[in-house]
């Protein structure tokens, strides 16, 4: 294999061909779930159910302190009536893939799992913010950097560089597509398109290291990006806000005194992971 990648035809078949994690039955369901509206609880409910680690996962998540519940959810349907659809889909997608992937030599794993879930839960507050899907941005935040870990299946020594430089997330991105050809959301977006993500989902991913540079205007996207920077900063306050991309801000429709106003706080961005 050549590096850098050159073309997106040669990332998909360097994608394919470097031994993706395969979605388990179950986990290809639920994939399919994220873009059938006409998915019930009911179907829901009997996915879950044929797995017990995520059925036990699910049951956690709906009794977690977040959700203020009065008394204890010892079913599924009531864990998912509590959750809401949305959510418990792209959460239990999200188990599937986090547990598929194992961080690389050179990745410490719990700074790289709290990266995760930072990015999430700013998604999250920026997509309900902006009237878009919560659950589609918590995901899509979430999965951006597995691809870095994607690189690593493609090129170890490349993500062995980028952890030992510990770069702010955009010179990250830039330093992935140096070595590499293609920077990790760009790479996610491969993967999620091989695991017949929706085609929205994928085109966020694709765009959002520079969502503002495409001709076709990607919402989802332009959240992941604000996200992933804001999970970047040491702190989140009035001045580091300062500092967003205004175009971005703007395209969404936010206005950075309302986001100072409501930043939420990270220990509220809660664990999915078994």
């Amino acid at each position: 294999m050549q590096l850098p990648i050159r073309t997106t035809q040669d990332l998909a078949q360097t994608v394919a061909g470097c031994d993706l994690p395969t979605m388990s039955g179950i986990a290809a369901q639920l994939v399919a779930t994220l873009s059938d509206e006409q998915a019930d609880l009911t179907d829901l409910r009997d996915l879950i159910a044929q797995d017990p680690v995520l059925t036990a996962a699910v049951l956690r998540w709906a009794n977690s302190p977040i959700y203020g519940t009065a008394r204890s959810v010892n079913t599924l349907e009531a864990a998912i009536s509590v959750l809401g659809l949305s959510r418990v889909r792209a959460r239990a997608v999200a188990f599937f893939i986090t547990n598929a992937f194992e961080p690389p030599l050179g990745v410490e794993r719990e700074v790289f799992w709290t990266s995760c879930m930072h990015s999430a839960g700013y998604a999250m507050w920026l997509a309900i913010a902006a009237g878009l899907n919560e659950s589609e941005a918590w995901l899509a935040a979430l999965m951006v950097r597995l691809g870095e870990l994607i690189i690593g299946r493609i090129d170890a020594p490349t993500v062995q560089a980028v952890e030992a430089a510990a770069l702010p997330v955009q010179q990250r991105w830039q330093m992935e597509r140096e070595r590499i050809g293609f920077d990790e959301g760009e790479v996610m977006a491969e993967a999620a398109r091989q695991w017949f993500f929706p085609d929205a989902l994928v085109d966020a991913l694709q765009k959002c290291s520079k969502p503002m540079t495409y001709m076709a205007f990607s919402p989802l996207g332009t959240v992941v990006h604000l996200a992933m920077l804001l999970a970047d900063m040491e702190t989140v306050d009035a001045q580091s806000l300062q500092t967003l991309p205004p175009e971005a801000v703007s395209a969404l429709g936010l206005y950075i005194d309302w986001m100072t106003l409501h930043i939420p706080e990270r220990s509220s961005f809660t664990e999915i992971r078994a």
